[in-house]
């Protein structure tokens, strides 16, 4: 992501905007006071989107998303750089039993940092293809259980070798 990224856009065709933001931390509105964004964060925010709401100073709220390091200005549901339809980044509900299984494969399976890296990418994964509309719901139902059945198969690969070695 950009060290500053800078967005300018109207409202309603008579307040202007220009919004800034800087080292990935810090956002101002109309050359205004820079607030560190972490004060901003929005309950929209999820594992895969970060969402901050950003005040423009007359009761009106533009929504900075950043997903897969890309920030994006969204201002009434549309991306202020081009005007395209913007909608946070939505986990089903059904993709967070994935993501409990992956926490139970860390705590019965195989922990520590291995574990750890392993489970928590697979989370993200799931979580990543549970969220993408474009496929069919029963495809991404599946794809997760594949993704668990394989990640778990692996896991317990790897913690039988662990014990063998340890043993030995």
């Amino acid at each position: 992501m950009a060290n500053t990224r800078e967005w300018n856009f109207s409202t309603d065709g008579e307040n202007s905007f220009k919004v800034v933001f800087e080292k990935n931390k810090l956002v101002s509105v109309n050359g205004g006071e820079a607030v560190k964004v972490a004060k901003l964060k929005s309950k929209d925010s999820n594992m895969l989107e970060t969402v901050y709401d950003v005040d423009l100073g007359n009761g009106q709220i533009a929504k900075l998303c950043i997903r897969k390091k890309e920030a994006t200005l969204v201002y009434d549901g549309k991306n202020v750089e081009n005007g395209q339809k913007y909608e946070v980044t939505q986990i089903p509900k059904w993709a967070y039993v994935f993501v409990a299984l992956y926490v139970v494969n860390f705590f019965l399976i195989i922990g520590g940092a291995l574990g750890g890296a392993i489970n928590m990418a697979s989370a993200v994964i799931s979580a990543t293809i549970a969220s993408n509309t474009k496929k069919n719901a029963a495809i991404r139902v599946i794809s997760c259980i594949v993704i668990y059945v394989v990640v778990t198969a692996l896991s317990l690969f790897f913690a039988a070798t662990i014990a063998d070695t340890l043993m030995n």
